[in-house]
């Protein structure tokens, strides 16, 4: 039996029952869809048009299809025949012409555009009750289900979601919808910081849309078996005979005095699709991210999850977010005489039909679940070719940049001494470049060549000068080594307490120990100079690092090597400067200025930059990081709290040298400022596996700091992996 009470019989009959995985939206819109039925106008055509009052803008279904990000400040031009031609309206809009097979497409995905009546205070809306409902098993017509919890489980790749939703419409009225689907989707969105009460995301990314073609409506009837056989013209079942809930809408429209069923299953994927990161093809990017932070659009819709948050230290305007959603959508003047005039927004992007109707949401609910993936085992080559792959991404960025300010400097010289001709030559120059650049990018391959790299010992190694300070000044009195192995450090992922069903194992517990081997040694100028350092007390801190790109994808795989042990510094620093911002950030944002100065100068006629590599250049500056920085409380050296007699330093010639072993208890993590809890760490916050995304990033390690009598410091990043087995 399974942790949500099915007996492994049951999920394997739910994998032969089902019609396998869902199909893409797209296939539908290629069959089925194009049936759908041109909306009639039913409405009294003496109405005046809707009154609207902004600057316009008119975008085609079809390019709206195409540029979904497209500011509405753009103007385009649409062909529309002339008894079908727009109303005379000012206002930014995107036109989804339901006289195509496209509009439904429009709609979707640009539905995040939408007004939405759902937590507004209307009376048509406010006569739509939907509910959303799990179950153990697959529903059927005539079986009694056995409903669950969602909030109580955490589910992994390959999980199935089975369950109804029930809709209501508790007016005396019939209210008609354009849209109505069932689909499972994740998001990852960005909150106003501003103001807590905007429901509405600045940012959002839809990186997991898979509809219920059965649960949502349709033109024909589609079976949700594989022993099923029935007309697509036809509904075999109008009822449910265990509660006598309608299976089906007669029509585009909820009835009055009626209480509608409708069925879902979904199959958590093992990843997303490869396009959801057509921009730059990483692998690690179309992982499933983990449920991480809590969306407004969660709380909004179940306010009693903000006293339940889980503490998982991300970022307090960001979330990523799973669940099942039902969503009805209309034309707003379908609603109005009936249920009253709807007020919306004049100063933003509507959508709308051919006639200038606004379409609108007119209710939604989304019941959300929690999603932490299984981890992927690799091999020790295979994690070393993949930092291999992202040292050459990141180095090619770089490089890219770099070749664009070096090919513009050239340009601004021959043009300031009127050699016109001799730009030709560096352009072609230029291009031949950027064709071996590709050539060798297709070309490099890991071969066996590489893996015996696998067998080399590497180091993370700091130098910093030791100094005696004195009131006439300070003097070098030598320079001090730390060194610790290059190892692959890995911790179990622990969920919550409410999500665990059984006691924590053994091996997950020890996995929260660690033992980190540390190597110091001292270089001496001269023989009388040769005094040991005496070490005071040494602290470790384990850091939980939070990157996003608000904006734009980011366009490489990131690593702890890549960000981390940039700068040495043996003051005692307020702030710690071997940071992203000062090690990455920083760099891009000097050669984007750099790139923009050329920009300027030469003009955009003589010096063009590729779209592409202005986008990556932008999300390497625009990245924001936040670090949590947890204090390790239980710490010991070589199993032993730590005494600085017990360091024993070997003194040969002008170097000394000394080794112990770190034992770090990661259970005992504690927030800065905070005295140490009774009860482990994982039982009051959690932290998730890390994980990388075009948008979010999750990175760990562990910061050592050993402190010196003389004052000097010395410091030290490991990284930690965090995984799910």
């Amino acid at each position: 039996m399974d942790k949500k009470g099915r007996t492994l019989g049951d999920a394997d009959a739910a994998e032969n029952t089902l019609n396998s995985i869902l199909p893409s939206y797209h296939m539908y819109t290629s069959t089925i869809g194009m049936n759908v039925n041109v909306p009639e106008v039913s409405e009294d055509t003496s109405r005046p048009p809707p009154d609207y009052s902004c600057s316009s803008s008119v975008l085609s279904d079809e390019q709206s299809s195409r540029r979904p990000q497209m500011s509405a400040t753009t103007s385009y031009q649409t062909s529309i025949d002339d008894d079908q031609t727009l109303l005379n309206v000012n206002f930014p809009f995107i036109l989804a012409d339901e006289n195509t097979n496209s509009w439904q497409e429009t709609i979707l995905d640009n539905v995040h555009k939408l007004h939405n009546l759902t937590f507004q205070d209307h009376k048509v809306s406010k006569s739509i009750k939907i509910n959303i409902y799990f179950t153990q098993n697959v529903c059927k017509i005539g079986e009694k289900p056995i409903s669950i919890n969602p909030s109580l489980y955490e589910y992994k790749q390959g999980d199935y979601l089975n369950g109804y939703i029930t809709i209501e419409n508790v007016s005396t009225k019939p209210i008609p919808f354009e849209m109505f689907y069932l689909l499972f989707e994740g998001n990852f969105m960005v909150s106003n910081q501003k103001d807590r009460s905007d429901k509405k995301p600045v940012k959002i990314r839809k990186f997991l849309e898979m509809f219920d073609f059965s649960g949502s409506w349709n033109e024909a009837h589609i079976d949700r078996f594989s022993n099923e056989y029935n007309s697509p013209y036809l509904c075999p079942n109008t009822q449910d005979p265990i509660d006598k809930t309608f299976l089906a809408f007669n029509k585009r429209s909820i009835e009055p005095n009626k209480v509608y069923k409708r069925f879902f299953t979904f199959k958590i994927p093992d990843n997303l699709l490869d396009s959801e990161c057509n921009e730059h093809n990483l692998s690690k990017h179309v992982e499933l991210p983990p449920t991480i932070g809590l969306s407004r659009w969660e709380t909004a819709h179940f306010p009693e999850r903000e006293q339940t948050k889980i503490k998982d230290f991300a970022p307090v305007d960001v979330s990523i977010s799973y669940g099942v959603m039902a969503r009805f959508i209309g034309r707003k003047s379908t609603w109005e005489d009936d249920f009253g005039k709807i007020e919306t927004s004049t100063d933003k992007t509507k959508l709308i039909n051919s006639k200038g109707d606004e379409y609108i949401i007119l209710k939604e609910l989304t019941n959300y679940i929690r999603i932490i993936k299984k981890s992927h085992s690799t091999s020790l080559n295979e994690r070393k070719m993949k930092l291999l792959e992202n040292k050459l991404m990141f180095d090619n960025l770089i490089s890219r940049v770099k070749e664009k300010i070096d090919y513009g400097k050239e340009l601004f010289k021959l043009i300031d001494s009127n050699q016109y001709d001799s730009t030709i030559d560096i352009a072609e120059k230029l291009s031949q470049q950027d064709l071996e650049s590709a050539k060798f990018k297709q070309a490099y391959k890991a071969c066996c060549r590489d893996a015996k790299l696998a067998g080399t010992k590497e180091f993370y190694e700091f130098f910093i000068p030791l100094t005696k300070r004195s009131i006439t000044g300070s003097k070098n009195v030598g320079t001090l080594s730390i060194k610790t192995p290059k190892e692959d450090y890995s911790m179990t992922y622990i969920p919550p307490t409410r999500f665990r069903n059984e006691s924590l194992s053994k091996d997950a517990l020890s996995s929260w120990n660690l033992t980190i081997p540390i190597d110091l040694s001292v270089q001496f100028p001269n023989t009388k100079l040769v005094q040991v350092p005496v070490i005071k007390c040494i602290t470790a801190e384990f850091v939980a690092l939070s990157l996003k790109s608000s904006n734009l994808p980011i366009p490489i795989e990131l690593n702890h090597d890549l960000i981390f042990n940039k700068i040495t510094s043996s003051e005692k620093d307020l702030y710690d400067l071997d940071s992203f911002t000062n090690n990455v950030t920083k760099k891009f944002r000097e050669l984007s200025t750099e790139l923009y100065y050329l920009y300027k100068k030469l003009g955009c006629e003589n010096f063009k930059i590729e779209k592409n590599l202005v986008d990556d250049l932008k999300s390497m500056c625009q990245i924001d990081e936040k670090s949590m920085n947890l204090v390790i409380k239980s710490l010991k050296v070589d199993n032993e709290k730590f005494n600085s007699k017990r360091i024993q330093w070997d003194i040969k010639d002008l170097n000394a040298t000394t080794s112990f072993n770190l034992n770090l208890n990661l259970a005992s993590l504690t927030p800065k400022g905070q005295s140490k809890a009774n009860t482990d760490c994982f039982d009051y916050f959690n932290l998730v596996p890390d994980f990388q995304s075009c948008f979010m990033t999750r990175l760990y390690h562990v910061k050592l700091m050993i402190h010196f009598s003389n004052g000097d410091f010395a410091r030290i990043k490991i990284p930690v992996k965090i995984e799910k087995v």
